[in-house]
């Protein structure tokens, strides 16, 4: 019989996967797909995202849904727990697809994670505005958003076991946070105290789950490492009830190296945090340089493979330490097989990705089998 893969890290850490709402909402899935495929007609890519496509959605059975089931004890929802979805327009709320995730998680007795209350993506276009479609006042979205987060918590608290309560807000320019000028529009409306309010008001309304501050390349740029340290560091100093720090971890063969995923994990633990892994995924190509040649599609090829393998045993194994320490809690694969990574057509159109640990056909990879030693 083959091991359930949560299973091998029982002592450790939860083990999760981010879950498309094709796999519990369908319907919902291709609706949303719908709107989605017209938002990018009309809007154009923000500054230096190369060019991509979206794949058109496939129809059922789903191995993935049966993978799910068996391997992992927690799950957060790809998109369907973001504002835009919860909240798309004013004084309506719409969780028809986040109680469906729920349900699925409840069915499959796995533990949950919200993602996410505060981000400057995927939030509705009308929360900024007031009803003259102008720029609405401070004192306005902060209402708004408490109003959202208790409404949210409300629903969910009693099935949430960690939340993202805000998101990648460390620019990647000059690694405070972002501004009005790096897209953050909570920041240029409400100030950088927008980040202390959200946690204050999280810990009201999900006051038993884990606070979680997310973030990408905290593993692999050392200044934006730094960055998010010292605004983690003076918020616990203002008694900002934040807990824990999520490691996104879209990561690749190559880099980071293990020393600095645990240099950073320890680093974050160094202030009494917790850690989780929030998004990992480990691309078989180099890091996208924006002006620079990518790589061709490759063949997956039994050597690359294996290099993949080693590459998730020597992480893993670092997780297993950090864990053994405290420190690290949660580890979250960013979906579940390579068919509907994420990567497929990002950041090079065309070109598929293989980051996972089940191939395009729900087949363990020799990943699976290393870190299963």
């Amino acid at each position: 019989m083959e091991k359930r893969l949560f299973e091998s890290f029982k002592d450790c850490f939860r083990l999760g996967a981010a879950v498309g709402g094709i796999l519990y909402d369908y319907e919902g899935a291709v609706k949303r797909h719908e709107k989605f495929l017209e938002f990018i007609k009309t809007h154009p890519k923000p500054e230096g995202m190369p060019d991509f496509k979206i794949p058109p959605l496939p129809k059922g059975p789903f191995i993935e849904s049966e993978i799910l089931a068996k391997h992992f004890n927690l799950v957060v929802a790809e998109n369907d727990t973001k504002m835009c979805n919860v909240f798309p327009k004013p004084n309506e709320y719409d969780f028809s697809s986040a109680d469906k995730f729920i349900e699925m998680a409840h069915k499959n007795n796995q533990a949950v994670r919200w993602h996410t209350l505060v981000w400057h993506n995927q939030s509705p276009k009308w929360i900024f505005e007031d009803e003259k479609g102008n720029k609405v006042s401070k004192e306005l979205l902060e209402n708004r958003l408490k109003d959202y987060i208790f409404t949210v918590g409300n629903r969910y608290a009693k099935d949430v076991c960690s939340v993202d309560v805000v998101n990648e807000c460390i620019s990647d320019k000059n690694f405070v946070l972002r501004d009005g000028n790096d897209h953050s529009k909570w920041f240029d409306i409400m100030g950088p105290e927008y980040v202390d309010k959200a946690f204050f008001w999280a810990k009201q309304a999900f006051p038993n789950s884990s606070l979680v501050i997310n973030d990408y390349n905290l593993e692999t740029m050392p200044p934006k490492r730094e960055g998010m340290y010292n605004l983690v560091k003076g918020m616990l100093g203002r008694g900002v009830p934040v807990d824990t720090v999520g490691l996104q971890m879209h990561i690749n063969l190559e880099n980071p190296p293990v020393s600095e995923i645990e240099k950073t994990i320890e680093l974050f633990g160094s202030l009494g945090l917790k850690v989780i892994v929030t998004e990992m995924d480990v691309s078989v190509y180099k890091d996208f340089q924006p002006g620079k040649e990518s790589e061709p599609r490759k063949e997956y090829t039994p050597e690359v493979l294996q290099a993949q393998a080693e590459r998730y045993k020597q992480i893993f194994d670092c997780f297993k330490k950090e864990a053994d320490k405290g420190i690290l809690q949660d580890v979250v694969l960013w979906g579940i097989t390579d068919r509907f990574s994420w990567k497929n057509d990002f950041p090079v159109p065309g070109r598929t990705d293989a980051p996972l640990l089940f191939d395009i056909n729900g087949k363990p990879k020799p990943a699976f089998y290393e870190i299963c030693r």
